[in-house]
């Protein structure tokens, strides 16, 4: 029977440690082991305590070889050394990079995207905008036109950049004009004064004649106020023009609203299909410069509210006249358009924002006292060359 030489404990025979404390059994050869069996074994004081085998293990387990046990003291002090002199060197160093919280991290991170964004949009915008081949297109094509035009052509979100051609002269407005009574209309709807869906019931007395589909409508129909202006614009309605008119308080009045807005060139001074307002030598006026301008600021979200505006623009986008400007452009390109014509008076009118995957801009040719077939002919050339060169790279 052998014992542990440490604590004095009887030992299993086979161990290499001793089950209670640790420490390391020496081995010995057979001659030695019949040597030692044969000397009397020490007096120790017997343990009463019982301790359960399961608990025996569990202690033999936790508590390790001395050797072992002092290598992992001296292994963590070397760790607190180390970890202690290089967090006071990190915190002490000048050129140590900066950590910031998750929430800076994000922050800048958003910024970081947002500037990237920015730059990204302003270099998708910077194509090859030169006033002098505007310039050069509009005359080759629009410009041969023998009879009084007005043309502006501006990139939206570059600034200062546009061209314009008799863009200040005041020319009859026709169905264009629908497009300030639409800004005037969502005006009202953006300070809470009318509601876009109240409803509001078709009276025979309202209709006219002209383009539109209100005409043929029975009497008593209800229509909400958003559905007014929808066919107003997208099916060029005069009923539903008038209509609107008269909500908006009439002529006069708007005409005030749209001076407030800087549109200083356009003014309302009739309803729709109003003969004898025309032969009294009343009409709508407007101009190309002024008509730009406003989808200019429709586009940006600067006429009424992003919300609204951008309310005008998916509007604007369903028009089904693409007869002119925008007859021959790609279809990849988006078209945001408002038509107008008065055969009678030679109109022709269009007023375009083409959205490409590189650029937007506007385009707005009024044509009046023309050929209709010549008018046409040339704002579908402009419209093509025109996109063709605005929808280049610079550089290309």
């Amino acid at each position: 029977m052998a014992y542990c030489e440490e604590c004095g404990k009887k030992l299993t025979d086979g161990v290499s440690f001793c089950e209670y404390c640790g420490t390391l059994v020496k081995q010995k050869n057979q001659n030695d082991m019949n040597e030692y069996d044969e000397i009397e074994e020490p007096q120790f004081e017997l343990v009463t305590e019982v301790i359960p085998e399961e608990e025996q293990v569990r202690k033999t387990q936790e508590k390790p070889p001395k050797r072992k046990w002092i290598v992992a003291v001296v292994l963590t002090i070397l760790v607190i050394v180390v970890g202690g002199g290089g967090y006071w060197w990190f915190n002490h160093d000048d050129k140590k990079p900066v950590v910031q919280s998750s929430e800076t991290n994000e922050s800048t991170s958003s910024s970081m995207t947002k500037e990237s964004t920015s730059i990204s949009t302003e270099q998708s915008t910077q194509s090859a905008f030169n006033k002098q081949e505007v310039s050069n297109l509009a005359d080759s094509t629009v410009g041969k036109l023998q009879n009084k035009t007005g043309v502006f052509v501006s990139m939206i979100d570059e600034k200062n950049i546009d061209y314009e051609k008799s863009g200040t002269a005041p020319i009859r407005a026709a169905s264009i004009i629908k497009l300030f009574l639409m800004e005037a209309f969502y005006r009202e709807v953006n300070e809470g004064t009318i509601r876009l869906d109240e409803p509001y019931v078709l009276k025979d007395t309202d209709k006219v004649s002209g383009t539109g589909v209100l005409q043929n409508y029975a009497e008593g129909t209800e229509l909400t106020y958003e559905d007014l202006i929808r066919h107003m614009i997208v099916d060029s309605d005069n009923t539903a023009g008038n209509i609107v008119m008269n909500i908006l308080g009439g002529p006069e009045n708007i005409t005030k609203f749209i001076y407030t807005q800087g549109f200083n060139d356009t003014r309302i001074e009739r309803k729709f299909v109003d003969s004898t307002a025309l032969a009294a030598g009343k009409d709508n006026y407007t101009s190309a410069v002024d008509v730009g301008n406003l989808l200019k600021k429709i586009y940006q979200r600067k006429a009424v509210s992003p919300r609204y505006d951008q309310q005008m623009l998916e509007i604007l986008k369903y028009n089904k006249n693409h007869s002119k400007l925008p007859k021959e452009i790609d279809s990849e390109v988006n078209v945001y358009n408002k038509t107008g014509e008065y055969t009678d008076y030679g109109v022709q009118n269009d007023a375009c924002i083409f959205e490409t995957n590189r650029n937007a801009y506007v385009v707005v040719v009024l044509s009046e006292d023309g050929d209709e077939s010549q008018q046409v002919s040339a704002m579908n050339e402009f419209g093509r060359q025109l996109c063709e060169l605005l929808g280049k790279e610079k550089g290309e």
